[in-house]
């Protein structure tokens, strides 16, 4: 099944990254509570690039799901399925395993109520506290989340060319599907 658009994915997970680091270097240089134009600047970017990272990691799964031939969830809480739905294995003609495991669930669920908090608030409403744990979560998926979309790309997509496969071309699959 390999498909150039694992590209994408890795884009767009390069740009969580990216977004995800810049809002901790912010939340780390604080001033959040400076006057005028410098406390504004503070809140209002750490609270885009919170938003933003957790955008750019929905939009790699997205894209993962569309590779898979697996349609995304739908209906109003869509954003807490999606994350549900790829830490958890799934069985049927469209078997495949977990893309992640339940610490990284978890911090993504933290990641995405900060991107609601972002969303739907005013920007004067921020407290930097509250954000603690956010960023704490952010920092974790940062560390790990290259890692595991790789262990899951190799799991669905093998590379026919690595030694490690079982070298009959089907990516250690018994059957030639992915192996689960």
């Amino acid at each position: 099944m390999s498909d150039s658009r694992w590209t994408d994915v890795d884009r767009d997970i390069d740009l969580a990254l990216k977004h995800f680091g810049m809002a901790d270097r912010i939340f780390q240089a604080d001033g959040f509570d400076a006057p005028d134009l410098d406390g504004y600047k503070s809140s209002t970017s750490f609270m885009h690039a919170m938003g933003a990272g957790y955008t750019s990691v929905e939009n790699a799964l997205k894209r993962i799901l569309d590779i898979l031939g697996e349609t995304p969830p739908s209906g109003d809480a869509w954003h807490r399925d999606l994350i549900e739905r790829v830490s958890r294995p799934m069985g049927g003609s469209n078997a495949r395993p977990a893309f992640f495991d339940d610490e990284m669930r978890r911090d993504l669920l933290e990641c995405l109520r900060m991107r609601h908090r972002v969303r739907h608030c005013d920007y004067d409403e921020f407290i930097p506290t509250k954000a603690e744990p956010s960023v704490g979560a952010a920092r974790r998926v940062v560390s790990r989340i290259k890692e595991a979309i790789a262990r899951f790309r190799k799991q669905v997509d093998p590379d026919p060319n690595d030694e490690n496969d079982g070298g009959d071309g089907a990516g250690g699959g018994a059957s030639g599907g992915p192996p689960i």
